[in-house]
């Protein structure tokens, strides 16, 4: 992919100067299992340098990919989140810098985390969220502290359709057997997604709260860029940072009840408050070919007894999650990004019956590249995808007998081009396909089914799309090569989808405030200013990160880790029941 490829509105840099590294001045700030972040305290920056096992170097040191992660957030996720979401920098690294760094930050780095190592030279560079956003512009005499805090929330999966609610348990509650019988953990979190995007603010609160007693992995303090609390913290750590923070230097009971409110006021009032004004950005293509309803069937990981065997124990277990809630504040950053979980929504295990039978004929490069040729932003009727010919002719023996197709269904219009390149060899032009200005609704308005039912329907040589009936129709070599062309955007549809939700299932929040003197309050955004009581002001700002898009072949590891889920849950769960049997049986004797 050239930067020519990507369209001339990103103006990617393609000859990048070196960006020199002093290793005395950086600092390790934290790691995923995807990218490894350093700070550059002076300049208030950070870079995420992307991790991965020793033997898979990027041909071109990450070019590319970082690119592709810049265009992702200026074209696709800025579409949703607005000014919550950050357009990053692209750097290039001199590797002998990058391997001295590698060095110097090994001794900070959690020993199950450094099997990856860093390999690519090109980087991404984001404002350093923790501190309070420089755009604002505030001169230092307003502030009565001179730290500054930031909270940082992993808010994970807070949308689920009402078909999907099988079980009494969210999936994020879900996963917590799955981490207790690793031992990844020693004790489930009571922390649930549905509370936090309640939109009620007593079950939100107590949401912040449950993080506050297990971070685990979705909550972090930092005071001044450092982390002050996370899952290796005390609750006596945790004590010691809201007293200098909320300057209660009380140490009884009842200030440390005090503390925690007002911490959970703090930061029910980020949340909720409409930071970001942009509207939601439907006009733009990328936007556009994510905004699609994928109103495809449920579908489990298990076959149907174990799904009720684990339904049965959850509900004797008496863990239910609430999934009611109120609507949340428009803009508000919950909003924003449920309303992003909610519109890309796929179930991982209906999009891995796509995924599976095309697995060997994808990779990113399929998923995103073509997406990222759109250039017309004003007229979705321009090309909607450049479909490789790898990938279009193995779906094409999956759905070549597929003969009866409702086209009304299919396009909601007849005002429609289509350009085919019969050539089926693998490595044949791109397949285009020309459709109307109503490309939002192709195909993904009606339900899809789910693997088993393709199978069947292959047989059957009938696809069912929505509730409208079919039309018998004659079918030519044409209508084929046609109908199967609709099938292969509604595949990439649907795992483009997927891979967004994935996203912003996945991403994280950053709240970041520094408190006020009384007196200045004119002098800042009152938007950006939170009163906890007369006395006590902060300004703040918010962000989310871990915005990158996902790779294609994160599918199959997601609908591992659901296997292993419903594992778990029946096995702990049965021991459970068998030692509650067996007590049982010895008080009788």
């Amino acid at each position: 992919m050239t930067a020519e490829s990507v369209g001339e509105d990103l103006s990617f840099e393609t000859n990048l100067s070196l960006t020199t590294l002093a290793v005395q001045d950086v600092v390790y700030k934290g790691e995923g299992n995807a990218n490894i972040v350093i700070a550059l305290p002076h300049e208030r920056r950070v870079i995420r340098f992307r991790k991965s096992l020793p033997d898979e170097v990027s041909p071109d040191g990450g070019k590319t990919r970082v690119q592709r992660e810049v265009w992702y957030a200026r074209n696709v996720v800025s579409c949703f989140l607005g000014s919550y979401a950050q357009i990053p920098q692209i750097v290039r690294c001199d590797a002998a810098d990058v391997a001295r760094l590698s060095d110097a930050i090994r001794p900070h780095r959690p020993e199950k985390r450094q099997h990856k190592v860093i390999t690519d030279t090109y980087a991404t560079k984001f404002p350093d969220y923790t501190f309070l956003d420089l755009r604002l512009g505030i001169d230092e005499t307003v502030f009565r502290s001179h730290s500054t805090f930031c909270v940082e929330i992993k808010p994970k999966q807070g949308y689920l359709p009402k078909a999907e609610r099988k079980f009494p348990v969210c999936p994020y509650c879900l996963n917590q057997y799955a981490k207790l019988r690793k031992e990844d953990i020693a004790a489930r979190s009571n922390y649930c997604p549905f509370e936090l995007f309640s939109g009620a603010e007593a079950r939100m609160k107590t949401a912040v709260k449950e993080l506050l007693r297990s971070p685990q992995n979705n909550l972090r303090i930092f005071k001044d860029g450092v982390v002050v609390y996370n899952q290796e913290s005390s609750l006596n750590d945790l004590e010691d940072v809201l007293n200098e923070w909320l300057r209660n230097a009380a140490s009884n009971e009842r200030a440390r009840r005090s503390n925690i409110d007002e911490f959970c006021s703090l930061v029910y009032a980020a949340l909720t408050r409409p930071f970001a004004r942009e509207q939601l950005e439907e006009s733009s293509i990328a936007c556009c070919n994510f905004l699609l309803s994928a109103n495809q069937a449920p579908t489990f990981c298990a076959e149907p007894d174990t799904v009720a065997r684990a339904e049965r124990y959850l509900r004797l277990a008496g863990k239910n999650c609430n999934f009611n809630g109120d609507e949340l504040p428009r803009n508000s950053v919950l909003e924003r990004i449920r309303n992003m979980q909610q519109l890309s929504y796929v179930n991982t295990n209906y999009i891995y019956g796509i995924y599976s039978d095309v697995a060997s004929s994808l990779n990113d490069d399929t998923i995103y590249d073509d997406l990222m040729k759109l250039r017309d932003e004003t007229h979705v009727s321009a090309i909607f995808h450049a479909l490789p010919g790898k990938f279009m002719n193995a779906v094409i023996q999956k759905t070549k007998y597929m003969k009866e197709v409702n086209s009304e269904a299919l396009l909601e219009s007849n005002n429609v081009a289509r350009e085919y390149d019969g050539n089926s060899k693998e490595n044949s032009a791109s397949s285009k396909c020309i459709l109307s200005s109503n490309v939002k609704r192709i195909v993904v308005n009606g339900d899809f089914t789910s693997q088993i039912e393709i199978s069947a329907n292959l047989d059957s040589r009938r696809l069912f799309y929505g509730d409208t009936s079919l039309h018998n129709q004659k079918t030519s070599d044409d209508d084929e090569q046609e109908t199967n062309m609709q099938i292969i955007a509604k595949h990439l549809s649907m795992l483009r989808n997927y891979l967004l939700f994935a996203t912003a299932r996945d991403c994280s929040i950053l709240m970041t405030f520094r408190e006020l003197h009384p007196e200045n309050l004119s002098k800042v955004p009152m938007e950006n200013t939170i009163k906890l009581s007369e006395q006590l002001y902060f300004l703040s700002s918010v962000r989310v990160s871990d915005l990158d898009p996902k790779s294609v072949h994160s599918i199959k590891k997601h609908r591992q880790r659901d296997v292993d889920i419903f594992d778990s849950v029946i096995s702990l769960l049965e021991d459970v029941d068998d030692c509650q049997r067996n007590d049982a049986s010895n008080n009788t004797v």
